[in-house]
């Protein structure tokens, strides 16, 4: 049964009352979906902030050059000297493939014997191509 206040409106007392349970799912759900929109914002600019990579070219001539600290040398040498104290700190050959980790690299040596050579990426200073 309805009761009526003096005025003639419904009594606070008998309208339905909202839990605090619903109140708290709702808050809930809204804050987890704020939450996952920044989220894909932060994804989606981070994907097109980055550099793009740049991959050397297959097939050309040209001299990696290692890094000095890799080698057990110092970091006060020119990064386009081939020679360091007598120890070659440069490679010279043909690009010929390149993976996530390492480039692999057609050698001809002082006796025109050929070698594949794999490079470690984290060992490379530089490359620098031939000019054509």
């Amino acid at each position: 049964m309805t009761s009526f206040n003096e005025d003639g409106k419904e009594s606070e007392a008998d309208k339905p009352k909202k839990s605090p349970c619903k109140r708290g799912r709702f808050v809930v759900i809204i804050l987890a979906v704020l939450i996952i929109g920044a989220i894909c914002c932060h994804i989606h600019h981070f994907h097109h902030s980055r550099p793009r990579s740049i991959d050397p070219e297959l097939d050309k001539f040209c001299t990696v050059q290692l890094r000095r600290d890799a080698l057990g040398g110092s970091g006060l040498v020119s990064p386009l000297t081939d020679n360091q104290n007598g120890t070659d700190v440069a490679l010279r050959g043909r690009l010929v493939a390149i993976d996530r980790e390492a480039i692999l690299l057609n050698h001809v040596d002082e006796q025109s014997r050929t070698w594949q050579l794999w490079i470690p990426k984290s060992s490379i200073l530089l490359i620098k191509y031939e000019p054509d």
